[in-house]
């Protein structure tokens, strides 16, 4: 049996998939199986993943109908031997110690899940981002896990800066659906989980045109609310009051995102399910006092009057321009 198993979700990737998958092969840590899912690629991705299985033994292929990510990587757990398994998404890459580094941190920390961080990288350049924190630490409570989900930011949500028991995936396997980390980790984190937090960026996310957190605006961006509402449910459900404020805060800025991204694109019924989830949860946010300057601004001259989140718009458009003048 393999120390550990990286599942590598593929779709119409053909021009970057060989350093995703290069990355793996090239392991400090050789003791690892890799498998690839063609998740119903149309390019020659496919056609791909068995040129690199009959190069190297550890590498299994799945081809299935495309499904999206989480079922992807749900059919790639599934087919896992390993204790422990890690997701890479196909057009992103590992540094070359990122096994060798999350295995012995597991071995002096043994936990159900070890957290790293991820660099951002464009046309090969990096773009460093400051460490949120510089030394190991654990957390094992529902209520640092959720915390944590808070004060780290994304690498602490997603799924692909994470070492995971498989059984843990197994029983909690992802939801198919836009945002899927940060719905698996409100399900997730309801458990007093052992998550073992390091410094290191091992993961490479390359920033580039056409990716799903950067595409243009889709409904399917709508179900950032479908997430936000579940916390907010198990938040309560926990008696986590005192994280609520922290949920409120992001769902009134997904409000204010979602509702220029559909503006700009016309999508008039995006705007009104936009509008209909702020009138829902409005009192609320107010009565957390989550908001603070501009934000608590804008959203009381919306309590006021709903059009005024174009102030938003406004507030935009001219940080955009003060930027573009700085870049001239």
């Amino acid at each position: 049996m393999a120390k550990v198993s990286i599942i590598i979700p593929i779709y119409n990737v053909e021009k970057y998939m060989r350093k995703t998958i290069d990355s793996v092969i090239n392991q400090i840590e050789t003791d690892i199986e890799i498998i690839l899912v063609d998740d119903g690629s149309t390019d020659s991705s496919g056609k791909i993943c068995d040129e690199y299985s009959t190069r190297d033994n550890r590498i299994k292929v799945i081809h299935k109908e495309n499904g999206g990510l989480s079922s992807a990587r749900n059919a790639g757990t599934k087919e896992a031997t390993s204790r422990y398994v890690m997701y890479l998404d196909g057009d992103d890459y590992l540094k070359e110690n990122a096994v060798e580094k999350v295995l012995s941190v597991m071995k002096e920390y043994p936990s159900d899940i070890i957290q790293y961080q991820y660099q951002e990288v464009e046309s090969e350049k990096s773009s460093e981002k400051q460490k949120t924190f510089k030394e190991i630490f654990q957390a094992t409570t529902s209520r640092e896990l959720f915390k944590n989900l808070y004060f780290l930011g994304g690498a602490a949500a997603s799924g692909a800066t994470k070492l995971l028991r498989r059984d843990l995936m197994i029983e909690i396997p992802y939801i198919s659906i836009r945002h899927e980390d940060e719905m698996w980790c409100t399900q997730a984190f309801q458990r007093n989980l052992i998550v073992t937090y390091i410094p290191d960026e091992l993961y490479c996310y390359v920033m580039r045109e056409g990716s799903i957190i950067h595409s243009k605006f889709n409904r399917g961006k709508l179900d950032s609310f479908t997430v936000s509402e579940e916390r907010i449910k198990v938040l309560q459900r926990c008696g986590y009051t005192d994280l609520l404020s922290y949920e409120y805060r992001r769902f009134f800025k997904i409000v204010l995102a979602l509702y220029q991204e559909a503006s700009l694109a016309g999508d008039m019924e995006a705007q009104r399910v936009i509008k209909e989830k702020f009138e829902k949860y409005k009192n609320e946010i107010n009565e957390s006092k989550a908001l603070s300057g501009k934000f608590y601004v804008i959203f009381k001259c919306m309590c006021i009057n709903y059009s005024w989140i174009n102030l938003y718009s406004l507030y935009k458009r001219s940080k955009n321009a003060n930027k573009q003048k700085h870049i001239r």
